[in-house]
C-alpha cells in the first residue's frame, strides 16, 4: 500500500467532517432513508480518495460533493424505479438549515414550522432553495448541476421565499389568534 500524505489525509478529513452531516441531508431529502442516503455520501468521499485526490484541495469541492450526491441520489431512485424528486416529511429538512440548538423546546417548534413550511414548495423549487441555502452553492452553480437557467434559479428561489414567507405570516395570525382566544377565556 502506498504512504498516505499526512497532509492530505488531513484535509480530507477536514473536509469529510465539514460536509459530512449537510451531504446526508440533501441525499435524504431525495432517498427518505437515512442508510440509503450515508451509503451515498459515503461513496462518494471513498471515490473521491480512490480516484480523484486532486478534488480535495479544490476551491469547487463543496460544489462537486453536492452534484455528486445529488446525481447518485437520482441514479439510486432511477434503479429503485422512483420520482427523481421526493417530497420532504417531518424527518428530512436539513438540521443545518435551523441554525439553532436542539435541546430548546422553542427550537423544536421552529423546525417543525420550517419542515411545514418547506413541504409547501413544489418539488423542483425545493430542490433550488435547499441547494441555495444547504450547500450554498451560487445561482449558476445550481443551475450548471440542474440544468436550468440562472433566471430559473432566481425564479424558484423567489417563489420558494414567497412561500415560506406567506407560511410564517399566516402562523403568526394563527398564533395570535389563540393567545387572544386564550387569554379571553382565563381572564
Amino acid at each position: 500500500m502506498p504512504e498516505v500524505n499526512e497532509s492530505l489525509y488531513q484535509h480530507f478529513q477536514k473536509v469529510f467532517e465539514q460536509h459530512y452531516n449537510a451531504l446526508c441531508n440533501y441525499a435524504l431529502s431525495f432517498t427518505k432513508d437515512p442508510a440509503t442516503s450515508e451509503d451515498i455520501v459515503q461513496e462518494v468521499f471513498i471515490r473521491i480518495w480512490e480516484k480523484k485526490k486532486e478534488m480535495i484541495h479544490a476551491e469547487t469541492i463543496r460544489f462537486y460533493l453536492f452534484t455528486a450526491v445529488r446525481n447518485n441520489c437520482l441514479t439510486q431512485l432511477q434503479k429503485e424505479k422512483k420520482s427523481a424528486t421526493v417530497a420532504l416529511d417531518e424527518n428530512s429538512v436539513p438540521e443545518e438549515t435551523t441554525g439553532v440548538a436542539e435541546n430548546n423546546e422553542n427550537t423544536k417548534d421552529y423546525k417543525k414550522h420550517l419542515r411545514l413550511a418547506m413541504a409547501q414548495l413544489p418539488p423542483k423549487c425545493r430542490e433550488v432553495f435547499l441547494l441555495s441555502r444547504l450547500s450554498q452553492q451560487s445561482y449558476k452553480e445550481i443551475a450548471d448541476s440542474l440544468d436550468i437557467s440562472v433566471k430559473t434559479v432566481e425564479n424558484q428561489i423567489g417563489k420558494a421565499l414567497k412561500i415560506i414567507r406567506a407560511y410564517v405570516k399566516d402562523q403568526k395570525v394563527l398564533i395570535l389568534a389563540i393567545a387572544i382566544l386564550i387569554n379571553l377565556l382565563t381572564g
